[in-house]
């Protein structure tokens, strides 16, 4: 297949690399900016308790101009890019740019989809699939690690895929293929919606906790955090019609307690570290989303005060 590649950071790339071992004939869509550095090829690093594996991506192609997208013939065109950076008027371009082809949206936030259903020519050409991977820019900040993007596959985390259905078991097929665990649902909103709005707080949580992930149990950032979670939860289960029951657990302080120090037995990396990283780095994406969910609960007269005190908790990220 003849594949795109919207955006080449740690998220693209770790895609692009997948795809094209499984044959696929692959290319970046990135800002003119950015190309130069990537002519050269690139080494990802796949992260392991035995240590990193260094595999090559080179021979892809690099686009920057809309017109280049309209040009070509596409089978799939995956969107990598934070979801703040999908409303911008070049991604706006690309995606009245991609004639047929199934695009795949990776955005968290529950209104993504929709937006980009309503930019694509064909809204039932959009499927909606989860990340299943971390990666990141390596070495982390005052972190050992070779230079490049890691990245790190969990166990028993399959890529959710949903949409339209021939497209999506085409999407589900194409990740196999290439070495990614994928499951195809029927909802994607009701299958992802409530773990995602469980976690977009907590991350908030960390950030007002000054990134101290550890110190997180002992702050009462942790009980504020999971009380916005409840309602983010709450939110998303009424807008999608899904559950939340599963997740309760995940929602009692107790459980993170004694979560948290597991947490540095099961990463090839300090997680502490790759969060403040890489949730820096989103924080416009953070942002927009508690208010989208604050958003939906307050029109649906649900309680929303700790989201919104937890919003108003997080200063501007920088740049903005």
């Amino acid at each position: 297949m003849n594949i795109l590649v919207v955006g080449a950071g740690a998220i693209g790339q770790v895609y692009a690399l997948h795809l094209a071992r499984a044959g696929h004939a692959v290319s970046f869509f990135v800002k003119a900016k950015y190309a130069d550095d990537l002519k050269a090829g690139l080494d990802l690093h796949r992260l392991r308790r035995g240590g990193a594996v260094t595999e090559r991506l080179d021979g892809f192609g690099l686009l920057t101009d809309p017109a280049e997208v309209a040009a070509g013939r596409w089978d799939q065109v995956w969107l990598t890019l934070p979801s703040d950076a999908l409303r911008g008027e070049l991604a706006r371009q690309v995606l009245a740019a991609v004639g047929d082809a199934t695009v795949i949206c990776l955005q968290p936030d529950i209104h993504d989809g929709e937006f980009v259903r309503s930019r694509t020519p064909q809204r039932q050409q959009v499927v909606q699939s989860l990340i299943p991977f971390i990666s990141f820019q390596s070495p982390l900040p005052g972190q050992p690690g070779p230079a490049g993007i890691a990245f790190f596959l969990p166990p028993l985390t399959p890529a959710l895929v949903a949409g339209e259905p021939a497209r999506a078991a085409a999407v589900t097929t194409t990740l196999k293929q290439a070495g990614v665990p994928a499951r195809q649902v029927a909802d994607f909103a009701r299958s992802t919606a409530a773990f995602v709005a469980m976690m977009q707080p907590l991350m908030a949580a960390l950030e007002a906790n000054g990134w101290d992930l550890y110190g997180l149990p002992a702050s009462p950032r942790l009980r504020e955090g999971l009380q916005a979670s409840r309602e983010a939860m709450q939110a998303a289960a009424a807008e999608t019609g899904g559950s939340t029951w599963a997740l309760h657990p995940l929602v009692w302080p107790l459980t993170w307690r004694l979560a948290l120090p597991l947490l540095k037995r099961v990463f090839p990396f300090d997680l502490q570290v790759y969060l403040r990283f890489h949730y820096s780095k989103v924080g416009v994406q953070t942002r927009l989303m508690l208010d989208s969910y604050i958003e939906l609960g307050a029109a649906r007269r649900l309680p929303v005060s700790s989201l919104q005190t937890l919003r108003l908790s997080l200063p501007e990220p920088a740049g903005v």
